[in-house]
């Protein structure tokens, strides 16, 4: 493509709606265009979420703990916003248990999360799980 060729394209890019019609009067085929908006779309999707801890924050989290959640978000298991959830609920678990987020708790919080079946998930529900007594499980009870 020329230069004035992709000035072209930048002007027509650079719109509030630049549309397929004016892409192929610059010569572009359907396949191209098409070709050009999927790598449009993908470089959304694919932009990097940089997260820094903040000093309770890194109090509170091991680095596995973080690494973890940070894996999860990479492989898109997690989004953005259960990914912060997820710190925000291991920074209040952290306020009653008084013991650092390691990788296997933060996995179990996960976990917990995903298969609990409820819909919001609060410091309650979570505390209820973690601190479960012996001595409140009903062993007695008959299994059907």
């Amino acid at each position: 493509m020329s230069q004035t060729g992709i000035e072209d394209f930048l002007d027509i890019m650079l719109t509030n709606k630049p549309s397929k019609e004016k892409l192929k009067k610059l010569g572009l085929s359907e396949t191209e265009i098409k070709k050009f908006l999927e790598s449009l779309i993908q470089g959304k999707e694919n932009k990097a979420y940089n997260r820094i801890l903040s000093e309770d924050e890194k109090r509170t989290l091991t680095p596995e703990a973080f690494g973890y959640l940070v894996h999860l978000l990479s492989l898109k298991s997690i989004d953005r916003q259960m990914f912060e959830r997820i710190i925000t609920l291991s920074m209040q678990l952290n306020l009653f248990m008084r013991k650092r987020i390691d990788r296997i708790m933060m996995d179990d919080i996960v976990n917990y999360i995903f298969f609990s079946g409820e819909g919001e998930i609060t410091i309650k529900d979570l505390l209820d799980a973690f601190f479960v007594q012996d001595s409140e499980i009903e062993f007695d009870d008959e299994i059907n």
